[in-house]
Order: structure tokens, then C-alpha cells, then sequence
């Protein structure tokens, strides 16, 4: 009798354990576990680390990705010693014909990007679609002996509304670029047709991040193809929307700007208030042609004051979570 209870309380925790096991983590809280193992088996390996791209069809999937698990592997390692992904870094992979192909970056394209960024260390990952879930998986190689230091492999379910988020946000436009001083310039003295503005969210560190969390400071690079002045619009979750006090509202063609400009001003993420927010970026040739500072003027558009006067706006989407 007793060994019948004991059978019986054994299959019922084996359901059990196996029913939680089906039940697919959020998100946010698998990039907590993989960042979390992933640390845990690398640290006293190696010392500084590159976090690639995250192979997928969705690059903000991919950047989402990439901006949590440098989030916290920041904590763990410093921030003088995590370089995210960038454009620069995005170069060095596309450039590789591996890559293109297959949707795989060779054991020589990690040693070489590590080697080119100077780290010990690459992370790089994959994000694709099972039956009823989504499949995240995270490797560790080291970049001298191409050797993989651990790996990591979790569920995601397809109602998560993250992952919804961010793929709707990568069907809505192409990965934002920095064009850098040289295009700009370059853009500029193309025939003078029209004008650009690109702006990205960065961290301390200059990095390009799409999510932020409580206590993160906000900074972004604003740059243009021609001489503008711009008027900045925060837009918080509570779609609250406030101008941006600026101390210079004038950027040269070529010029790369991180706001805010003003000295000593540091704006920080609120805690409490979380989802999905955005920072529209005005440019005009002609100050006048600027929006009206007003709540709601943002949203009407450009009156253009003459034939010669040229406007252009960028977006940054961001999403701030716990």
C-alpha cells in the first residue's frame, strides 16, 4: 500500500515538474535567466566581452535582445568592459559572405570581430520560431581558441506581448541607421535633394540601446545631412508629452549631438511608469518652421514659411521595463 502512495506521489510530481517545464518564460525574465547562467559560467574566464547580433528576421527582436543581456552583463562586469552591438560592429558581421548566407557567424568571424573590438570574449545568439513557442538560444566562444565557453537555450511563448511588440516594431520600418560624419557630409553636398535627421538612443557608454529600466539615465545622438535647428519631444508611457529644454537648438551638417546638452542636466528613467516610449526629433532650416512648443502641436506637422525652407523628423522607440 505504502509503495502505491509512493508511486502514485512520484507520477504526480513528475506531471507537475513537466507541466512547469512546458509553461514558457516571458521574455524579459528568460534574458534574465540566460544572462544570469551565461555569467555565472564565463566569469573568471575572461575579463571583457562583445555582444553580437541575435540571428533572427526581426532586428528589433534582436537589439532587444542584445540591450537586456548588456544590461546585465554590465552589472556583473563593468561597463568599461561590455561593448553592445553598434554600427560598427554590425559592419563587421554583414561584411562577412558566412554570415549572409547561412544566418551563422563562423568560428573565424568571431575570432576576428573579438580580436578587431579587443575582447576576450563574443556572445552571440539565435531567435526563431518553433511550433508553439519561440526559441531563444545564447552561446559563449572565446575569441583566442574559439573555444565555446557554455551555452544556453529557453522558450518564449508567442502570446508574450514583448516579443509581439518588437516584431510589429521591426515590420513597421527598417533597423535605424547613424549615418556617420563623413555620409552626412557626403549627403549634404548630394544635388541639395532634401534633408535627413537619424537619432538613436545611447547608453553611458555610447552604445545604441532600445530599452531602458529604472534609474538608467536617457541620452540620445542626434546628427543631420545639412545645417538645422531642432526641437526635441519626450513622449513618456502616459503618452505625457514635454519639450526638451535645449541649450543649443543648432546642429551643423555632419554633426553628431548627444542630448541633453544642457550642463549638469541628467535625465533618468522614472521608476513605476513602464512600456513603450518615444523621443521625435524636429529639424528646419528655417527656425520659424519649427513646431510650436505647445501640448498636442507636435502631432500637426510643418508650416513651411517659404519654397526654400526644408524640414526632416526622426523617431527613437524605446521601451522602458522593470
Amino acid at each position: 500500500m505504502k509503495n502505491k502512495i509512493a508511486i502514485a506521489a512520484l507520477i504526480a510530481a513528475l506531471f507537475a515538474a513537466a507541466a512547469l517545464w512546458a509553461k514558457d518564460a516571458n521574455f524579459e525574465e528568460q534574458l534574465k535567466t540566460a544572462a544570469a547562467e551565461v555569467c555565472q559560467d564565463i566569469e573568471g574566464q575572461v575579463k571583457s566581452i562583445a555582444i553580437l547580433d541575435v540571428h533572427t528576421e526581426y532586428w528589433a527582436v534582436s537589439d532587444y535582445v542584445v540591450d537586456e543581456l548588456a544590461h546585465y552583463f554590465t552589472r556583473r562586469f563593468g561597463a568599461g568592459n561590455v561593448i553592445a552591438h553598434d554600427d560598427f560592429t554590425r559592419s563587421l558581421i554583414s561584411k562577412e559572405l558566412d554570415y549572409q548566407q547561412s544566418g551563422a557567424v563562423s568560428d573565424e568571424t568571431i575570432q576576428e570581430i573579438g580580436r578587431e573590438l579587443g575582447v576576450d570574449c563574443v556572445i552571440i545568439g539565435d531567435f526563431d520560431e518553433a511550433a508553439n513557442s519561440w526559441n531563444l538560444f545564447v552561446k559563449a566562444v572565446q575569441v583566442e581558441t574559439k573555444k565555446m565557453l557554455c551555452s544556453w537555450k529557453g522558450k518564449i511563448s508567442k502570446k508574450d506581448a514583448e516579443v509581439k511588440f518588437q516584431i510589429e516594431k521591426s515590420k513597421k520600418s527598417p533597423r535605424p541607421l547613424v549615418a556617420s560624419k563623413q555620409a552626412a557630409q557626403n549627403g549634404a553636398a548630394a544635388s541639395g535633394a532634401g534633408m535627413a535627421v537619424s537619432a538613436v538612443m545611447i547608453n553611458d557608454g555610447g552604445q545604441e540601446v532600445s530599452v531602458l529600466h529604472p534609474g538608467d539615465t536617457i541620452r540620445f545622438r542626434v546628427s543631420s545631412n545639412t545645417n538645422a535647428y531642432l526641437a526635441i519631444l519626450c513622449v513618456d508611457a502616459r503618452k505625457e508629452e514635454t519639450w526638451l529644454p535645449l541649450q543649443n537648438n543648432y546642429i551643423r551638417a555632419g554633426e553628431s549631438r548627444v542630448f541633453p546638452d544642457i550642463p549638469g542636466a541628467v535625465l533618468r528613467v522614472e521608476d513605476g511608469v513602464f512600456g513603450n516610449e518615444s523621443v521625435r526629433i524636429f529639424a528646419a532650416t528655417v527656425e520659424s518652421d519649427l513646431p510650436s512648443q505647445g501640448k498636442m502641436m507636435a502631432t500637426r506637422g510643418f508650416k513651411l514659411s517659404s519654397e526654400n525652407s526644408l524640414t526632416a523628423q526622426a523617431e527613437i522607440q524605446y521601451r522602458v521595463s522593470k
